[in-house]
């Protein structure tokens, strides 16, 4: 039985996410050359709808807790989240966390991620269109896309917080190897529950919103769980998911930040403060004490969100397949949204450089105009 609901889970958010993307992303595509804002605004919304129908399955079908807790993120306040990678996942699950705070944020977060994961039909479109941030791991590569990604983020007229995982990548087994190294290279503690974070890209990305004065804050949030950690697509398909998760949310504002040379130090000091709550958090009560302002959400997600989400995401995506299997005309739309969506991946390395590069035209010929 596990294992059916795994696999449902896994089919449900491909095909939901797919046939999201093509019926209700793609028609609006032509909003991103002809008023770019408007665009943005309308596959944020869109895109934060879709969240919502996996935090649903995640809370309702397989009845994973959630303790949330600590300051709330304002959502109308251009930030950075920086967050622990406890697994490949942690971003999942994160979604619900971050609607329980306010459901708005699942339009205004941007998460930084693997370049490959853009290929994944369905989904990686679906994050390619919310313009998400996909980095390839390689600073003097990802420099210019950042430097664009937040310009791009700054005069779309939107306010995003972006989630960056410091440490570079989850702690897997060979990633762990290679904190452990760098740590008694350079004279570290060696960490159990923790990689040691990657201070540069965190500096470059503060200092470059900054210079577009597009940030206010920046939260920590640190993630834990109780019961199986889910740290493999693999785990998911087997059904398997976490017996509750732990958020905890400290926000500084940047004068508590310092600069220079000291906001890397400021992040590495963090880090070894929060690898001693997880210690505690794993080795003693797994209780994670609320930071800030000290708020703790109900465990319960109230409202009609979820509901509203799982409804209308099961019976559309039924509807699409239908309409696909008896409908002519619908399979050659279908067709010319995947061509758009994998046209895009092989000569602009995603749909968000097909919709940057729209918006930056725009700006240089108005600049021109003037």
């Amino acid at each position: 039985m596990k294992v059916l609901k795994g696999v449902a889970f896994i089919v449900l958010v491909f095909f939901s996410s797919l046939l999201g993307t093509v019926f209700l992303l793609f028609p609006f595509i032509p909003l991103a050359w002809i008023q770019p804002k408007t665009w943005r605004k309308i596959a944020d919304r869109l895109v934060g709808f879709w969240l919502t129908f996996p935090c649903a399955l995640i809370e309702w079908v397989f009845g994973v807790k959630f303790r949330v807790t600590g300051d709330l993120i304002e959502r109308n306040e251009p930030a950075i989240l920086i967050m622990n990678h406890r697994t490949r996942l942690d971003w999942l699950f994160s979604w619900n966390a971050l609607y329980k705070m306010d459901p708005w944020l699942l339009t205004s977060e941007k998460i930084s991620l693997k370049a490959p994961l853009k290929m994944i039909p369905g989904a990686g479109w679906a994050m390619s269109s919310g313009s998400y941030i996909f980095l390839d791991r390689n600073f003097e590569k990802d420099k210019p896309i950042l430097e664009r990604i937040v310009k791009y983020y700054a005069e779309s007229g939107n306010n995003y917080q972006i989630l960056l995982f410091a440490e570079g990548t989850d702690k897997g087994e060979r990633a762990t190897q290679l904190s452990h190294a760098f740590a008694d290279k350079n004279g570290l503690p060696r960490y159990e529950y923790l990689l040691h974070p990657r201070t540069t890209g965190f500096r470059f990305l503060l200092d470059m919103m900054k210079k577009e004065n597009y940030i206010k804050n920046v939260y920590d949030l640190t993630i834990a769980y109780s019961g199986t950690i889910v740290d493999t697509e693999k785990k998911l398909l087997g059904g398997d998911f976490p017996d509750k998760v732990h958020l905890d949310v400290k926000k500084y504002k940047l004068d508590e930040i310092p600069e220079g040379d000291g906001c890397e130090k400021w992040l590495t000091d963090l880090w070894s403060t929060k690898e001693k709550r997880l210690k505690k958090f794993y080795e003693e009560e797994e209780r994670l004490e609320a930071s800030g302002d000290r708020f703790e959400w109900p465990e319960t997600t109230s409202g009609i969100g979820y509901s509203v989400a799982f409804s209308f995401w099961v019976i559309a995506t039924l509807f699409w397949i239908g309409a696909i299997y008896s409908l002519l005309w619908v399979k050659i739309y279908v067709a010319c949204a995947v061509i758009f969506y994998v046209g895009s991946l092989r000569f602009y390395n995603g749909a968000e450089f097909v919709f940057l590069r729209w918006f930056e035209a725009r700006r240089d010929n108005v600049d021109k105009a003037k």
